[in-house]
């Protein structure tokens, strides 16, 4: 069953490293469209003839709505890194990619979505079928038989040729 944990702990930082590499690169070229549109705001602030508390105040927040979400998933990746190794915090991945795949889709079928959406959601899916083998693993060694002296049963290879010898 290590095998299982240690796989799960593989597909957990590969998806986890995967949605940190994804989602910093598009806040950064979000970000520089934010730029973009903020500059001509801060010259009107600079000349006096609006505050920053009057454009935060009729600003569409639902722009910055994809930045939150970047941010969101950047900030998932390294608490997924982080506890990768924790049997008991790892039980959180799963609820939480599972919905910020369901955000990532939005209202869009998930037939209609485009290839470039679905690829996108890769690592998250990694981060939960990591989180479930890893789960699944820990379920399954506490179930392991033991001896009488505590310790689990030591299972015998099969070797009918008697090629590894010890």
């Amino acid at each position: 069953m290590n095998t299982l944990s240690f796989k799960g702990r593989q597909m957990v930082f590969w998806g986890a490293v995967l949605l940190f590499g994804w989602a910093v690169y598009e806040l950064s070229v979000r970000f520089d469209e934010m730029l973009i549109w903020l500059a001509p705001v801060n010259s009107l602030v600079q000349d006096g003839k609006i505050s920053w508390l009057d454009y935060l105040q009729r600003v569409n927040w639902g722009k910055l709505q994809t930045h939150l979400f970047l941010l969101v998933c950047a900030i998932f990746s390294l608490y997924a890194l982080l506890v990768r190794k924790n049997r008991i915090m790892i039980l959180l991945n799963v609820p939480i990619a599972i919905l910020l795949v369901v955000f990532s889709l939005g209202r869009t079928p998930l037939l209609s979505a485009s290839i470039w959406q679905k690829l996108k959601l890769i690592p998250l899916v990694l981060i939960i079928f990591g989180s479930g083998l890893m789960v699944f693993a820990n379920i399954q060694k506490k179930r392991a038989p033991k001896t009488e002296n505590g310790g689990s049963v030591r299972r015998q290879h099969y070797d009918p040729f008697r090629i590894n010898r010890e």
